[in-house]
């Protein structure tokens, strides 16, 4: 999903979704509590369909940052799927956090996009007939564009709440109707395509701080797109007493193929290291002579990735396997590999 631009609206055409009295009340009190106390908000004077403020949390010893959190969005009820209706999904308010030297009241576009953006999200499931839960994730523009000329991040997740507490996620309202908080978290283009192709726990995995950092470099530029993700690995060699280093190409890691070539050299003294080698056995010189199509790992992993592996590991050095045409492993003559 991504914004669009709204159509102009005539004063007369406003007639904006409002908190009823004490709705507005438990939702102060909600941010009051768990956020922190506000003495400045940023009031709305033009509101077209939700009267959005933004309460501001100063810094504080507890938490050096300030926080902004939407207060309005929540008299919208989302278009929450059927067989979701259940949870109380319908409302939500959202929140950023900013590093203390933000320059908060600088309208310039480096220091005003993280509050444009909360506005332009806080309007967009009312805008666009939908909702936001956890996971979910916007583009700024398509094609994507950064956000102001100081930054690359192009888009945003909503992620929960945690720096603030489990409590924080959830506000309560005297019709038994609740408010649900949602952290927003700026990231990159591909940071966003890393997401969608996995989910938001890797990405959040990856990501070090909830606070905006316009110059944060991609967590994932770079990164191989491994066929196995970390929560997949299992432990298939529990009684595996010597070192478990490693070497695997990307054919097998990134690309998925089963292991069809592998040999155990003897390692350099000191070195963690089992000897193992592992080929997909369709890489040629160039491809294997470059470092970044291959990777250091455990034994353990491998084993994850082709437990037809598992009983040879206990070969001594100098062996090497090879499977045949029916797909199974036959010892071949070791040929120790030149620089």
């Amino acid at each position: 999903m991504f914004f669009k631009k709204k159509k102009n609206k005539n004063l007369e055409d406003y007639a904006p979704e409002i908190y009823a009295q004490e709705e507005m009340e438990a939702v102060e009190a909600h941010i009051a509590a768990r956020f922190g106390d506000f003495a400045n908000v940023f009031h709305e004077i033009v509101s077209p369909d939700i009267h959005c403020d933004i309460c501001i949390i100063e810094p504080s010893e507890e938490r050096d940052y300030y926080t902004f959190v939407t207060m309005g969005m929540g008299a919208h009820r989302m278009n929450v799927p059927e067989e979701l209706r259940e949870h109380k999904l319908e409302r939500a308010e959202l929140l950023i956090c900013l590093p203390p030297d933000w320059e908060i009241s600088n309208d310039d576009e480096r220091w005003y996009w993280p509050i444009r953006l909360l506005k332009a999200m806080a309007r967009f499931p009312g805008e666009n007939d939908t909702w936001f839960g956890y996971g979910h994730s916007v583009a700024g523009s398509e094609p994507a564009e950064p956000y102001a000329e100081n930054t690359e991040l192009c888009g945003v997740m909503l992620s929960m709440p945690y720096p603030f507490g489990q409590e924080a996620a959830v506000c309560p309202l005297p019709d038994g109707s609740e408010v649900n908080f949602y952290l927003l978290l700026p990231i990159h283009q591909d940071e966003m395509e890393y997401k969608r192709a996995h989910c938001a726990d890797d990405l959040e995995q990856l990501l070090d701080d909830f606070v905006v950092d316009p110059a944060r470099k991609s967590v994932v530029a770079g990164r191989k797109d491994f066929r196995l993700q970390p929560s997949e690995i299992e432990d298939r060699l529990p009684d595996w007493q010597d070192a478990g280093g490693c070497l695997c190409t990307d054919r097998i890691t990134v690309d998925g193929c089963k292991v069809g070539f592998m040999y155990r050299e003897e390692p350099d003294e000191g070195v963690p290291d089992s000897g193992w080698r592992f080929f997909a056995g369709d890489e040629d010189d160039e491809y294997t002579g470059n470092p970044e199509h291959s990777g250091v790992y455990h034994l353990n992993t491998i084993a994850n990735y082709d437990a037809d592996v598992i009983p040879f590991l206990n070969a001594p050095y100098g062996s090497a396997f090879g499977r045949d045409e029916n797909g199974a492993f036959r010892e071949e003559p070791f040929e120790p590999p030149t620089d």
